[in-house]
């Protein structure tokens, strides 16, 4: 039971992100990848949240952590982004980016551990 909750909001995760590049996408025209940072700074907050308030072992806990934020957070996107500005030879941008989504992320994370 505990691997369809993970499958049914991991789906829900991933058409959440979607929306949310959807979104940033249609509202800043700028070339930084401004969703997929803003989704895994979200993404970390809830995932520390989750961390220090459900039980590991707890249907919430699948849904929430293992499913909905892996479906909603992107590491592999990060790093695709991070590639093609690489390639750009956008040098500045890219560090940029790693930088905040490090930063943002692991602050994010302490912060719903914290609340």
């Amino acid at each position: 039971m505990t691997l369809l909750f993970i499958m049914m909001s991991s789906g829900i995760g991933a058409v959440c992100r979607q929306l949310v590049n959807e979104i940033f996408t249609k509202v800043y025209t700028i070339s930084f990848p401004i969703a997929t940072l803003i989704v895994n700074i979200i993404g970390s907050l809830i995932i520390g949240f989750a961390a220090q308030h459900l039980n590991s072992d707890s249907y919430s806990y699948a849904i929430i952590a293992i499913g909905f934020c892996g479906g909603f957070t992107t590491f592999s996107t990060h790093f695709l982004e991070v590639y093609e500005q690489y390639l750009l030879k956008s040098y500045k941008k890219m560090t940029i980016y790693i930088l905040l989504t490090a930063i943002l992320s692991i602050g994010s994370c302490y912060l719903g551990y914290h609340i």
